[in-house]
């Protein structure tokens, strides 16, 4: 065989064993690329238990984010054209969240507890689930302090300058935190805020309470069955009553029974007695 022959079947044999592998590793890639599929599951029944998904309405915008959008600022990963159609829907929740501040303080009052700084950042609900709001702290905090102060100081001793102050510090506050999200507010927080005067429960009273409380002129404060009132003397029941005049009755009996036989005793007798001498009559008791 001419050397021309072996050199031509050995290229085609070089190219076969090229071609045998590069089609092994094409067939290699191919089945790394292959997921088989996975197997059908029932659709599991819903979880009524579970806790309420957030609002979808914000697209994952919450807390300090969700702030910072409201605020004009750019927020990575979300449209800034869709802030000016959400903040309808964004002033229920600064509301809920100012008025939620607002009652911590009136509660803490109530409860004795220390002044302590609200937490900025509080789950609100919506419609649509729940939505994690947060606010500056610095506004919350005066909310809470004006609360507290109403609740504390200003309903142990009131004062219509006291309680002015108050609701401007509010209602500026509350201005102040609108203008920031390019809400208008149109209802003064005051209004309803400070509506009500917050009184504390006082302690149920015992079973034995019936009894009057007196204090050192004897005045009754809560009076029980059959005490007489603005005295510490019980009432008599109409059985006692009763029972009493019988006895002044049969005093009274004995004691003519006893003049009468003096009178006789002396008639008969007018020295048996004189008045130097007589003895007092002794009334028996009876």
């Amino acid at each position: 065989m001419s050397n021309f022959m072996m050199n031509m079947i050995s290229w085609i044999l070089l190219l076969l064993v090229i071609l045998t592998l590069y089609l092994i590793d094409k067939i290699n890639h191919l089945a790394k690329m292959y997921e088989a599929p996975k197997p059908e599951t029932e659709p599991s029944l819903p979880d009524f238990g579970a806790e309420i998904p957030g609002d979808l309405l914000f697209s994952g915008l919450e807390g300090k984010k969700l702030w910072d959008a409201m605020n004009g600022k750019q927020v990575e990963g979300f449209d800034a054209t869709l802030i000016e159609a959400l903040r309808p829907h964004y002033e229920p929740i600064l509301r809920e969240h100012i008025t939620a501040s607002f009652k911590d303080g009136i509660e803490d009052a109530l409860g004795g507890t220390e002044n302590h700084m609200p937490s900025s950042t509080r789950k609100i609900s919506t419609a649509r689930g729940h939505i994690q709001s947060w606010l500056p702290p610095q506004h919350l905090g005066s909310v809470y302090r004006s609360a507290l102060e109403f609740a504390g100081s200003y309903c142990e001793n009131p004062d219509p300058e006291v309680l002015l102050r108050l609701k401007q510090t509010v209602d500026s506050v509350v201005d102040m935190l609108y203008q920031r999200v390019g809400i208008t507010n149109e209802v003064p927080f005051s209004e309803f805020l400070f509506e009500e005067m917050p009184v504390a429960q006082p302690d149920p009273a015992s079973d034995d309470a019936m009894l009057a409380l007196t204090d050192d002129s004897g005045s009754s404060e809560v009076l029980g069955d059959g005490l007489l009132e603005n005295s510490d003397t019980r009432e008599p029941t109409p059985e006692e009553l009763a029972q009493g005049l019988e006895h002044v009755q049969a005093y009274e009996d004995q004691q003519r029974q006893e003049v009468a036989a003096e009178t006789v005793e002396a008639v008969m007798h007018p020295d048996a007695l004189t008045h130097s001498d007589a003895a007092p009559l002794e009334a028996k008791p009876v």
